[in-house]
């Protein structure tokens, strides 16, 4: 048999055997072979099953580990675990810090930001309860009252935006935000945002106020006019 056109035929691609068996397992794993909470079988018994070496076998799990689709203790068995939010953005964590030592991708993190938490603040406007507006206040007063201390009052500053998250009972959104503005704050110069401070917590106030009134065009505006500060000052 001849073949006409040899240049439309593409090579055969290298595949390393631990990216084979990461695939066939996390194949496994997403059709319900192995469903969460089984234990995979031992590194022997995968060695056998696909015919590789232990370091492919080891690298495979680890690989799968970083995915948050096993868990690996030692003296224990492999075993299926559900991957959450907070498993795939802790992978990746590294790469965000090296994006945000560039100045242009600190500012499109930044803007990401401002997208995310105007979207989430009109939302919980219209949805907040009277119990949500006392947990707000209580956030609130935490962070006023940690003004002077520069590491309180970041924690009491991320517990504040995170308490608005709470609001749409979307613990997905709660991870999301928390990593995003874990790298931001890493990537920050203390002295510089601690000036900022006072200015902050006097929006905090307006930011409460629209959501205690259920006005989801004001709590924009006055989240927006927060995190435009926050930019310009990145």
């Amino acid at each position: 048999m001849s073949i006409p056109n040899t240049s439309a035929l593409k090579p055969l691609k290298k595949v390393k055997l631990s990216d084979f068996v990461t695939e066939e397992i996390e194949r496994l794993i997403l059709d319900n072979t192995f469903k969460e909470g089984d234990a995979l079988p031992s590194e022997r018994e995968l060695m056998a099953a696909f015919n590789v070496g232990r370091p492919s076998v080891r690298e495979a799990l680890q690989n799968l580990a970083q995915r948050g689709l096993v868990e690996i203790k030692s003296g224990e068995k492999t075993r299926v675990t559900k991957p959450c939010a907070k498993t795939i953005l802790s992978g990746l964590s590294g790469i965000a810090i090296g994006l945000l030592a560039q100045d242009k991708e600190k500012l499109q993190f930044e803007h990401l930001r401002q997208l995310f938490e105007i979207a989430i603040i009109r939302e919980a406007a219209k949805v907040r309860t009277e119990e949500d507006v006392e947990k707000l206040s209580v956030a609130l007063e935490n962070n006023l009252a940690q003004v002077e201390n520069y590491d309180r009052f970041i924690e009491t500053d991320i517990a504040f935006h995170l308490t608005i998250i709470d609001i749409l009972n979307n613990p997905m959104l709660a991870s999301i935000y928390e990593s995003l503005i874990q790298w931001l704050i890493r990537s920050r110069n203390p002295d510089t945002f601690a000036e900022l401070h006072q200015i902050s917590c006097e929006h905090h106030v307006r930011i409460f106020e629209a959501i205690k009134a259920g006005d989801p065009d004001r709590a924009e505006d006055e989240m927006r006019h927060h995190l435009d500060n926050v930019m310009n000052n990145s």
